[in-house]
């Protein structure tokens, strides 16, 4: 069953009186939207012991772009003021162990003007953001070429994850040139003295890869979820690669799906269940090559990375209303699967967006989410939709059972990060 809920008025009443601030203390759900100097697009966010952790990115300019980091409290109000931080942009935060802060993690755009057609315009470095519990800047690490070559090797960052035993692992694509195919890298630091211990490349496949937003580590291995474009760098031709790698960089798995057909398949987040011996759970996108006919899907691996294909399933706004799964090319309206979350009683939940009405061709997107079980089976869906566009980065589960999502609006073109908070069916109330 499909229910649909409205964030018209507390979208449009956050935008000019600051609802951030006010008090819900009589609910357990909220809706909050947060407002920067300029506008500002979510980008990740994290349970903490006290609330919740959100990162964004303030684009002044394509090489110029902001790091925005803030605190609330479990109800939603922000803690202190907004913190701005030059020099790139920020993916993903994680907490490091023993109070010692929060890592950002990112990418720097620097644009030559005397570069000449055929060399890399725009110089990317990856940047890794060290700031304290209370958010001062500490420390800022940048992974770049630092050649004398014209041409300039590109290195993004991703994701990043904190082991047991305090790495910090980052996971990121580099590429060489334009011509060549853009590869994952993983990169390990203590987490104390933030020291480089290792730095592994994977080349072994000659093609481009766009790596989903989330790391993980599990006894020894990481694990993460990839598109890869099957011919070279055209990703309107792509499919899902799961790696499964030993600590220390040795590929031992390395499952696919969608690798025999023309389309798009976009994996966007990987999360694992609750008990992770139910493996992890994957959202993103399936389309045609020319992008028409996108449906969100889920799927499931085991421990070991390997997807279990009964487990893969599409999801489509208007027609899962009624029959909860489509079929692989049914659909009724373009739906696109962001990012996922495992739940206390062995679930799944999917979040992302939809076309809300593509008839008007205003591009305006609603929020969705779908409740499935370990085999991809839908529970309920539910939508939210207001004023503007909404696009989700983040969902999690909080302490409560309910349901965070972080993502973005934009009315009149000008972007605002928001928080919901919802009860453990994806319903506000009180």
């Amino acid at each position: 069953m499909r229910v649909h809920a409205t964030i018209l008025s507390v979208i449009v009443l956050a935008a000019c009186s600051n609802i951030e601030d006010a008090e819900l203390s009589e609910r357990t759900t909220f809706m909050k939207v947060f407002n920067g100097i300029q506008g500002i697009e979510a980008a990740a966010a994290e349970l903490t012991p006290d609330g919740f952790i959100v990162v964004g990115n303030m684009t002044i300019a394509r090489d110029s772009v902001v790091t925005v980091v803030f605190k609330t409290d479990k109800r939603g109000n922000r803690i202190g003021n907004m913190r701005y931080y030059q020099g790139g942009s920020g993916n993903a935060i994680k907490a490091l162990p023993n109070g010692n802060g929060y890592l950002v993690v990112g990418e720097k755009i620097k644009t030559d003007p005397n570069a000449t057609p055929t060399d890399n315009i725009d110089i990317v470095s990856a940047r890794m953001l060290h700031i304290s519990t209370d958010l001062d800047s500490i420390k800022t690490i940048y992974l770049r070429d630092v050649t004398g070559n014209v041409v300039k090797t590109d290195f993004r960052a991703v994701s990043l994850t904190v082991t047991p035993a305090g790495k910090v692992v980052i996971l990121g694509t580099y590429q060489t040139s334009l011509a060549d195919p853009e590869r994952p890298y993983l990169q390990q630091y203590s987490a104390d003295l933030l020291t480089v211990e290792w730095y592994e490349e994977f080349s072994s496949i000659n093609r481009s890869y766009r790596n989903a937003k989330s790391i993980h580590f599990i006894n020894g291995n990481y694990i993460w979820a990839s598109a890869v474009a099957q011919e070279q760098q055209n990703f309107d031709f792509s499919y899902v690669s799961v790696p499964f790698v030993q600590e220390g960089s040795v590929f031992i798995n390395y499952s696919l799906l969608g690798e025999t057909t023309s389309q798009s398949f976009r994996p966007n987040d990987i999360q694992p269940a609750k008990s992770v011996t139910f493996g992890y759970g994957i959202v993103g996108t399936r389309a045609t090559t020319n992008g028409s006919g996108a449906n969100a899907f889920f799927a499931r691996t085991d421990v070991s990375g390997n997807i279990l294909p009964g487990s893969v399933k599409f999801f489509d706004a208007i027609l899962s209303e009624q029959a909860g799964a489509v079929a692989e090319t049914t659909s009724e309206i373009q739906d696109y699967g962001t990012a996922i979350t495992g739940t206390s009683d062995g679930a799944f939940v999917l979040a992302g967006h939809y076309i809300s009405n593509p008839q008007k061709g205003n591009g305006a997107n609603d929020i969705f989410l779908i409740k499935v079980d370990l085999n991809g089976n839908m529970r309920w869906m539910k939508t939210l939709g207001g004023t503007g566009s909404e696009t989700i980065s983040t969902i999690c589960e909080t302490e409560d059972q309910g349901l965070l999502l972080c993502g973005t609006n934009v009315v009149g073109n000008v972007p605002s990060i928001f928080l919901i908070k919802t009860d453990k069916n994806g319903e506000l109330k009180n």
